[in-house]
């Protein structure tokens, strides 16, 4: 049974499922992970029959860590402070804003409807207030759990609460010294004493307390989570246990997930620069395949992704499941696949992704692939096919790798080949010669005729072919390849080298 199915198919009842992020950076590829997880549970769960909602938190009171790679030193003075707080690096959005609408927006373009919570708002319109109050008066018991499972010891007077400092707007530089009608009482490393009342939001509490808490006010049932917070003794376990012991609230059942790696380079990181932003994702890539990416392997195992040839591939696999969909071959695991990737756009309207790759690398008229792409007598939406003709432009420019690129060669071009080679290149020529029909099918047997004729191995006859039009041994499929270009250029390119002497 397809993952999704199997875990839904272990709950019972009514559901909410959660997922989230600090937006401390650019969201990026491997962050889509989380969320698609989270939708692919919850779709999964309505498959079962059950009533299920979807909501993504964004935690924009997180303070800023530190000064990332991609930020200006001037950031300096901004550490410590809430991200919802901080000005963004440009235009006129709060900090937060400005890293997680592109990625709301990113959500929207892959099918991903969550209702958008901001943890800040939470805060500021007192709904964490009580859970606050409480953890502050069981904050002996928080303790005893925090020590059991993290093996740290605590300050005595720690406070389950990080003020915001009204002077410095540092959230992570106030020490709580007391608590009495509502409001914490602090000091700040800034020098400055005051107090935070705690049904506003001018404090937060502490991750692992934090979580839980959001578990209860939220009424969340499911939360898939990186394995970083999966660890033994690690965020889930603590906020298990302070979920069920302190706010007599049962714990979400959990989804761990493993990371998204980037081929050759590790683990994505927004603060590392080993990333492809999400949005930027979509630049060169379907939707229905961003999804494919993920919702194909199951969470607890790590996806290597390459943007480069392995991606091609992904999108060759895809399009194969859909033709057998088509054919009535699929199992019901793959079809549960497909239904899961689905964007809400017919499969039959959507161009064969490889060969537009070739495509426009043929033409630089958009018009021309258009009219190419479309002579195997398929109606598809000019929409979609103008966005497809942009992803495959973006991919050969951004990440194919060299052996996908190529360069037509003049007609009248020299190229080095042996007299075997030139013989086959003869044959092929006479054979396209007399044919009628100018089809990757007719093309790729005229081939496949011609090298037999000519007595060389297949992949030497290949070889001699590509050599002669694009200059390199290898090249895209080519009954395709040389049915998008015209006839009588390929006609002429190969008589020329056929009359060219050694």
């Amino acid at each position: 049974m397809y993952w999704g199915r199997s875990f839904a198919s272990k709950l019972t009842g009514k559901h909410k499922v959660s997922t989230g992020i600090s937006p401390s950076g650019y969201i990026h590829f491997g962050n889509v992970r989380e969320v698609m997880t989270g939708d692919i549970i919850h779709k999964s769960i309505q498959m079962e029959g059950m009533e299920s909602s979807f909501i993504y938190l964004c935690d924009d009171i997180d303070p800023l860590r530190k000064v990332y790679p991609f930020l200006p030193e001037s950031y300096e003075k901004h550490v410590g402070k809430p991200l919802r707080d901080i000005p963004a690096p440009e235009g006129n959005l709060s900090y937060s804003e400005f890293f997680i609408q592109p990625f709301i927006e990113t959500m929207k373009k892959l099918n991903i409807s969550p209702e958008i919570i901001r943890t800040g708002e939470l805060y500021r319109d007192g709904k964490l207030g009580d859970l606050i109050e409480e953890s502050i008066k069981k904050k002996d018991q928080i303790r005893q759990i925090l020590e059991q499972f993290s093996g740290r010891e605590l300050e005595n007077d720690w406070y389950p609460y990080n003020p915001r400092c009204s002077q410095c707007g540092r959230i992570n530089s106030a020490k709580a010294t007391g608590f009495s009608n509502g409001k914490v009482s602090y000091q700040c490393t800034c020098g400055f004493n005051g107090e935070s009342d705690i049904y506003k939001d001018e404090g937060k509490l502490p991750w692992r307390i934090e979580w839980p808490a959001k578990w209860k006010i939220l009424g969340v049932t499911v939360e898939p989570f990186g394995k970083d917070h999966g660890t033994q003794g690690g965020s889930y376990d603590t906020g298990k246990a302070i979920s069920e012991t302190v706010f007599n609230y049962p714990a979400p059942a959990p989804m761990m997930f493993e990371r998204i790696l980037l081929k050759g380079k590790g683990a994505m990181h927004s603060s590392t620069g080993i990333n492809i932003p999400a949005s930027e994702m979509l630049k060169f890539s379907p939707p229905e395949i961003i999804r494919y990416v993920i919702a194909r392997v199951p969470p607890t195992r790590y996806i290597d992704f390459d943007p480069g040839s392995g991606f091609l591939n992904l999108v060759d696999e895809y399009e194969r499941l859909h033709r057998l969909k088509k054919e009535g071959k699929l199992d019901e695991d793959k079809s549960t696949i497909l239904e899961i990737c689905e964007t809400g756009r017919d499969q039959e309207q959507i161009p064969d992704f490889r060969h537009l790759t070739t495509l426009v690398q043929i033409y630089s008229d958009d018009k021309r692939v258009s009219e190419i792409i479309s002579s195997d007598g398929k109606t598809y939406s000019p929409d979609i096919l103008h966005e497809r003709i942009e992803m495959a432009r973006d991919w050969i420019k951004n990440h194919a790798p060299e052996d996908s690129k190529f360069r037509i060669l003049g007609i009248k071009e020299k190229t080095n080949l042996t007299e075997e080679q030139r013989k086959v290149i003869c044959e092929l020529h006479r054979v396209l010669d007399s044919k009628t029909e100018w089809t990757p099918e007719s093309i790729h047997e005229s081939s496949r005729v011609a090298i037999e004729s000519s007595g060389l191995e297949p992949s030497a006859g290949f070889v001699a072919i590509y050599m002669t039009i694009i200059g390199k041994e290898r090249g895209p499929r080519l009954g395709y390849f040389l049915a998008g270009m015209d006839r009588n250029t390929v006609l002429s390119r190969l008589e020329f080298i056929c009359g060219d002497s050694p």
